[in-house]
């Protein structure tokens, strides 16, 4: 019994050594694969540190490189500005050209509502002589042509690409008064008053201007308009009263002036060899406006006629040894009747205002004595609550889409304008000579061109920051005082870093100065 204990014990003992060095063997293989897991996740980590590493180099390296593309884009505009008015300046008398640039900055950084010439001299902070700027305006309004020939210059060198690649070259004309105040303002006299508002004044006191404008397709922001010649609109009676001051000035209605203005941007124009479309309101639908551009070759005049406008059929062809003269217009076309009549409507989809529209028309060809026989297309447009528009075309071939749609882009130019008299304070200028109001007016201008051009290769976040506004739509293209605003502010910048002489400001004092910056721009 004894001896079977023992053996018992022993084979226990054996069992239980083996199931220990088993257990250790599991325990080390277990430490082992703790160790290499361990290894393995150390090893995933540093390649994780290298790799978020090298992430966040790469993001740097990208920043950095898109921060230098964004300050090279924006150094780029501050660039093209100055030279812009440094052209402008070149074209002028030696006696304006040494003050004419820093004054240009002042006019930019004007922050006066009315935006006089004494806030512009202020803004620049013109060490020169104040009286010697104030004397130096008949000048520049004397040269004023040069200014726009420097501006559609501008305009040709910059959209060269676009122009020689697009089917037509639209230019929109249209006058406008700028409102002043004194009985001693040279040219100033009542004018027919667009906006009356709730005094509805039918007249206002001020100065008439006639204006072409330009109009190019922005390929982010749809259609930007500049003016590219501006001239005076002076009555026989105010030009009586400045006979002896101007004996040079002679009478001219305001149809002359926009003929003999669009005559000469067509010239400038005629290098591209595209169909130049005219776009005029319906005051300029007139024989004296109307056969002179059809005689001008690749010329389209699209406008508006009155209601009572008279137009006629084509006449029939003449027969075979028919004698007299041909005929020139057929029977009257009673425009009400057809308007009236409910045959022979269509609806066509078109574009205007940057929306999709339904429009109902009725087109048909005709001849009228406001071309002296040359067919035209009739484009009556009828409204839903009855109103109706008839719209022409001098070239007959011309589709109704492309007539509805240029005609629409011509009230842009009325947001123009108020941008004109609204952010540049065009007609707040505060003088009294008429070549000084001409020469304002030209600064006005060439202010307008030199913010749209040298800011038009920027994008939306470039131009315009509305985290401080959002309640505004995001997206809503950036207005002609954003892009003025933003290069207030890159101008100020630049001086501001000039002034410290260094780029390497602490953040903080950063965000400081961009804040006092925005307040001040």
């Amino acid at each position: 019994m004894k001896a079977n204990k023992k053996q018992n014990r022993k084979g226990s003992r054996k069992k239980n050594s083996v199931k220990k060095s088993v257990a250790k063997k599991n325990a080390i293989q277990k430490r082992a694969a703790k160790k290499i897991a361990r290894k393995k996740r150390a090893t995933k980590k540093i390649a994780a540190k290298k790799h978020a590493a090298k992430k966040r180099t790469a993001k740097k390296h990208a920043k950095a490189k898109n921060t230098q593309k964004q300050s090279t884009t924006k150094q780029n505009a501050i660039n093209i500005f100055h030279k812009i008015i440094q052209s402008a300046a070149n074209n002028l008398k030696p006696s304006t050209q040494h003050f004419f640039a820093p004054l240009f900055v002042g006019i930019m950084l004007a922050v006066n509502i009315h935006r006089t010439v004494a806030s512009w001299i202020r803004g620049a902070a013109c060490k020169i002589n104040f009286q010697n700027i104030y004397q130096q305006l008949p000048v520049i309004g004397k040269n004023a042509d040069k200014i726009y020939d420097n501006i559609i210059d501008g305009i040709i060198e910059k959209h060269w690409q676009q122009f020689a690649t697009s089917s037509s070259i639209r230019i929109i004309g249209d006058d406008t008064p700028t409102k002043r105040y004194g009985p001693k303002i040279e040219g100033a006299g009542h004018h027919h008053n667009p906006t009356p508002g709730k005094t509805d004044a039918k007249l206002c006191f001020g100065h008439s201007w006639v204006v072409l404008a330009i109009v190019i397709t922005h390929p982010h922001f749809g259609e930007i308009y500049i003016p590219i010649d501006v001239e005076l609109y002076l009555r026989q009676k105010e030009l009586d009263k400045l006979q002896s001051l101007y004996p040079d000035r002679t009478f001219k209605t305001k149809t002359t002036i926009l003929v003999a203005m669009i005559q000469r941007v067509v010239e400038k124009l005629k290098v591209f060899n595209k169909r130049i479309e005219v776009i005029i309101d319906g005051g300029y639908a007139h024989h004296t406006v109307l056969q002179p551009l059809g005689q001008m070759s690749d010329i389209v005049t699209i406008t508006r006629l009155r209601h009572d406008a008279v137009v006629f059929e084509i006449p029939p062809a003449r027969k075979k040894g028919q004698r007299g003269r041909p005929k020139l217009y057929g029977e009257r076309i009673n425009m009400k009747g057809k308007v009236d009549s409910s045959r022979g409507w269509q609806y066509i989809e078109c574009v205007q205002y940057g929306e999709t529209v339904t429009k109902r028309i009725k087109s048909f060809l005709a001849v009228s004595k406001l071309t002296k026989g040359v067919p035209i297309r009739v484009v009556i447009v009828k409204e839903d609550d009855g109103a109706w528009v008839p719209l022409i075309s001098t070239d007959a071939n011309l589709g109704v889409k492309e007539i509805l749609e240029s005609y629409g882009i011509r009230f842009g130019i009325e947001e123009m304008f108020k941008d004109l008299k609204e952010v540049c304070g065009w007609g707040k200028q505060q003088v009294r000579k008429l070549e000084s109001n001409e020469a304002v007016t030209a600064l006005n201008m060439l202010e307008y061109h030199a913010v749209i051009l040298s800011t038009w290769d920027l994008k939306l976040r470039d131009l315009v920051d509305r985290s401080l506004s959002p309640w505004d739509d995001q997206n809503r293209r950036p207005s002609f005082a954003d892009r003025r605003n933003y290069l207030r502010y890159e101008i100020l910048k630049n001086e501001l870093l000039q002034t410290l002489k260094t780029n390497n400001i602490p953040s903080k004092i950063n965000s400081i100065l961009k804040k006092i910056i925005q307040l001040a721009s």
